[in-house]
């Protein structure tokens, strides 16, 4: 956006820095401060800044606490169970940093980013109201016959702006029409659009995921019906559900809501009083809660946390317009409007910025968290708020006249009126240590009219005044982390000193009840053999007197010896028995031992065996195939000079016609001649070659056999 569509006239007037009231947790102004009931813990974050002892939104007192005994501790704490109302409105004398939020006793803020977005929609609100706000602020500047009645016509629609830009940072939803906002029914998608859309209830939602298991009954302060049905629904969403049924809610009694241990009451400033049950804590989601309001003084009067004021926490969008709100000094209604108008478009491009020692939003809830649940914890945890960035520091800065305002208002936009300014620069540059001193001497607190040497003494002591100062810091630091010890020391202490006095007592009890008991048993054992000597003499005088009693007395005697005898038998062939069991036992793990080993010899003999069967069969196969052999050798042999002698037979025979002649072809009919050596001729010569080769055949079978 274009910085010179917020150009809204000249500078506005130095605003004088008004009475700030007392720090969290300092009732009276006046009176002594003591120590709470408990020191900071010594496991806390370094890098929480220390130095400063309760907020980063509160001004200190100059005096040290100082540090008690812890029986006097205990003493204050018991007899304060609550707060009178006039504490409400102790202030301090101490002057507060211009620029810096203006809190009351037992209040603290914290400061949230915006989303781009949301940041958006905040531009755009103030570009809609753009003329307004320069017609506002020119009734200051341009000279007019009735200011007062122009200022108020323009007073609805300016508070109309200032509602419009609140809301932006609250819900984006409040800016819309209602029966838009309810388009959505479902609770679940509601909640997540709120987290969403604004940091506050990104903020809500992180700080009920870490604070579910928690007993706690945290107030939601929303002025009007619309954010609080807002509120309601979120919380449907994030699953809680009312204490009771909803209709009987509201007015004098607390809207409630209630997820495990975590509670939630809703309400606004009017006449809230009827609680669910008694809070930790106020989170304020815009500018318009009044804590001044009477119902708001009850409740934080009534339910006191350590002695203190109930905290009120406000949520706030760095550098917005509910931001600058809460600096802004106590001056004329018109007057507060011109100034909130002014720096909230001179700080439009810083909506959102946090400062370089910010906390996240998750690690602020959970500081914010265990500042509430742990007694521990009795500062403030988060880092100091800054001052706005120069536009409240303007202690040497004069109103120009209304002319050069009016002529100037056309050239300059209102970020450039700051370019230049040393007192912007002075307000960034300055030290923690300023910011907790206001009463820090400077060169511009110095009288007029002093010499040089006067001047450097003045200095000197200042530069003494502050080492001084710094070595108090340090002591009462190390005197804080000393009182805790100590505290936990005698708290161990008297833990072992209660222990150790129980175990006296209860020795004593015990030494009492043993010696009873030693009593007791002797007592016992005296009746006893008393009682034993009496029954002998009275069996004695039985048997001796004679008569049925005696015998009676002498068989009970017999039948006492019997039984004693038969009690001695049995347990002698128990005994026996025992002894013949484990001897048998131990002959029947023998006779295991010995089957096992035979079972393993069987084995090893039947491989053996059948090895010996394999070789006899082996050697009388192999004698029966050399006998074969034999066999056949002889027939071959045989058969040899068989053929041989029918060679020669046919070498031999004699000589006819038919046997010097060459044979013809033959013939498979009976035609042929007899002595054709073919097939069916009849001649003897063809029988012989055939009975060979039965001969062979028949061999070859009996061989085949063998094998």
């Amino acid at each position: 956006m274009d910085d010179k569509q917020f150009h809204l006239g000249p500078s506005v007037p130095a605003m004088s820095a008004s009475q700030t009231p007392s720090s969290a947790g300092d009732v009276d102004a006046a009176g002594p401060t003591s120590l709470p009931e408990s020191a900071e813990p010594l496991s806390r974050r370094p890098d929480a800044h220390d130095d400063m002892a309760h907020s980063h939104t509160e001004v200190r007192h100059e005096h040290p606490d100082p540090f008690l005994h812890p029986s006097h501790l205990a003493h204050e704490s018991a007899e304060m169970p609550t707060i009178q109302p006039y504490a409400l409105t102790a202030t301090n004398l101490e002057e507060n940093t211009p620029g810096s939020i203006r809190l009351g006793p037992g209040e603290f803020a914290v400061t949230l980013p915006m989303d781009s977005r949301i940041k958006d929609d905040y531009e755009r609100v103030l570009m809609k109201a753009n003329p307004t706000i320069r017609d506002f602020l020119a009734t200051f500047n341009v000279p007019s016959d009735d200011p007062d009645h122009e200022r108020a016509s323009l007073q609805s629609k300016v508070q109309d702006i200032i509602s419009r830009l609140n809301n932006v940072s609250t819900h984006p939803d409040l800016n819309t029409s209602p029966h838009m906002a309810s388009v959505i029914p479902e609770f679940e998608k509601e909640a997540s659009w709120a987290e969403y859309s604004s940091t506050k209830f990104f903020f809500l939602g992180h700080l009920i995921d870490i604070a579910s298991t928690r007993d706690l009954h945290l107030v939601i302060a929303a002025q009007n019906e619309r954010k609080q049905n807002i509120v309601e629904r979120y919380l449907l969403g994030k699953g809680f559900a009312y204490t009771r049924p909803r209709e009987e809610m509201g007015g004098a009694v607390e809207v409630s809501l209630v997820k495990d241990n975590l509670s939630f009451g809703v309400h606004s400033t009017d006449s809230v009083r009827d609680l669910y049950k008694a809070p930790s804590a106020i989170l304020v989601l815009d500018s318009t809660f009044n804590p001044k309001a009477p119902s708001v003084e009850y409740i934080r009067t009534t339910y006191t946390r350590n002695g203190g004021l109930l905290p009120v926490i406000w949520l706030l969008i760095s550098n917005a317009c509910e931001h600058i709100q809460r600096c802004l000094p106590d001056t004329s209604e018109p007057e507060q409007l011109r100034f909130l108008l002014h720096y909230t478009a001179r700080l439009h491009h810083d909506v959102g910025d946090l400062q370089d020692d910010a906390l996240g939003i998750h690690e602020s809830a959970e500081e914010i968290l265990s500042y509430l649940v742990d007694p521990l914890v009795v500062a403030w945890p988060l880092p100091m708020i800054e001052p706005l960035h120069g536009g409240f520091d303007m202690e040497d800065s004069t109103p120009p006249s209304s002319e050069e305002s009016h002529l100037a208002a056309p050239k300059r936009s209102l970020p450039e009126d700051d370019e230049d300014d040393p007192t912007a620069k002075r307000a960034r540059l300055q030290t923690q240590g300023s910011l907790r001193s206001p009463k820090k001497f400077t060169p511009r607190s110095l009288p007029e009219g002093l010499d040089p040497n006067q001047l450097m003494q003045l200095r000197s002591a200042a530069a003494e005044a502050e080492k001084l100062k710094a070595q108090m810091q340090a002591m009462e630091k190390a005197l804080g982390i000393l009182q805790h010890r100590y505290e936990t020391r005698t708290s161990v202490l008297h833990q072992i000193r209660r222990e150790r006095d129980n175990l006296i007592e209860s020795k004593a009890s015990n030494e009492q009840r043993v010696e009873k008991f030693k009593e007791d048993n002797a007592k016992l054992k005296a009746d006893r053999a008393r009682l034993e000597t009496e029954l002998s003499q009275a069996r004695e005088e039985i048997k001796h007197g004679g008569g049925t009693l005696a015998q009676l007395e002498a068989a009970r005697e017999e039948i006492r010896q019997v039984e004693a005898n038969r009690a001695e038998y049995t347990r002698e062939q128990y005994q026996t028995a025992s002894t013949v069991a484990a001897q048998s036992g131990n002959e029947a793990r023998q006779l295991r031992d010995e089957n096992e080993d035979l079972k393993r010899r069987v084995a090893t003999n039947l491989a053996e065996l059948k090895k010996v069967n394999n070789n006899a069969a082996l050697a009388m196969h192999t004698a029966r195939i050399e006998e074969l052999e034999l066999i056949l050798a002889s027939r071959d042999d045989l058969l040899r000079r068989k053929e041989e002698e029918i060679r020669d037979l046919r070498r031999n025979r004699p000589s006819t016609r038919s046997t010097s002649t060459q044979p013809r072809s033959p013939k498979w009919g009976a035609n042929s001649r007899p002595t054709s050596p073919g097939i069916n001729n009849g001649n003897g010569n063809g029988m012989v070659a055939s009975r060979a080769e039965g001969v062979h055949c028949v061999l070859a079978q009996m061989f085949k056999t063998l094998l």
